[in-house]
């Protein structure tokens, strides 16, 4: 459960969104004094045979970093149209009952992501198949190299052995040909002491 008063980053859905509904929703959050930071995951996609043109990753979604109260606020305002928060199923109890949360992104898994996409670097790509991306992998740390500090978890994509970094079951990105000298095999308690 989520402390109302603590500052998460939280990934909200934008309902019949274009790319420029979602830059222009980024910049009238970036307005509010409540909210500390935004993000919306862009990339270079080619558009005509000697064209590319710098669109977002993830169309729909825009992330905030705020407290869940301040969301809830500024969702009562009407002020952002139909924005809404994203939910993941939660299982717990005896029995293992499940019902739904409020979706948040720990700090460091979104400051890693961040990290990552925005480097301009040919080893990084966006993952298409969310299943595989988000599906439970060893937990790594890269220790030496341009992203040094990052934590994610290894896979193998087309023969290559890969730091896949999911966020939220949203989206994925992953750092293509890194050699497994370079890095360090963490328990799962180590990753959320990390996180």
């Amino acid at each position: 459960m989520i402390a109302e008063g603590d500052v998460h980053w939280f990934p909200l859905r934008i309902s019949n969104s274009s790319g420029s509904r979602q830059q222009h929703l980024q910049r009238l959050f970036d307005e509010e004094e409540c909210i500390e930071e935004t993000y919306v995951p862009m990339e270079y996609v080619k558009v005509g045979p000697k064209k590319m043109d710098f669109v977002p990753a993830l169309l729909n979604y825009i992330f905030v970093r705020t407290t869940l109260r301040s969301l809830m606020d500024l969702k009562q305002t009407g002020r952002y149209g139909n924005v809404r928060f994203t939910m993941h199923p939660v299982y717990e109890g005896e029995g293992f009952k499940k019902h739904t949360e409020i979706l948040y992104i720990p700090d460091k898994n979104m400051h890693d992501f961040m990290r990552v996409v925005s480097a301009d670097n040919d080893k990084v790509i966006f993952l298409d198949n969310l299943d595989y991306a988000c599906k439970p992998s060893q937990p790594v740390q890269i220790v030496e190299g341009d992203f040094a500090g990052i934590t994610g978890r290894i896979k193998r994509i087309k023969g290559n052995t890969c730091v896949v970094l999911p966020v939220g079951n949203i989206i994925a990105a992953a750092i293509t040909g890194i050699p497994r000298k370079i890095l360090r095999y963490l328990s799962e308690e180590d990753l959320r002491e990390t996180e």
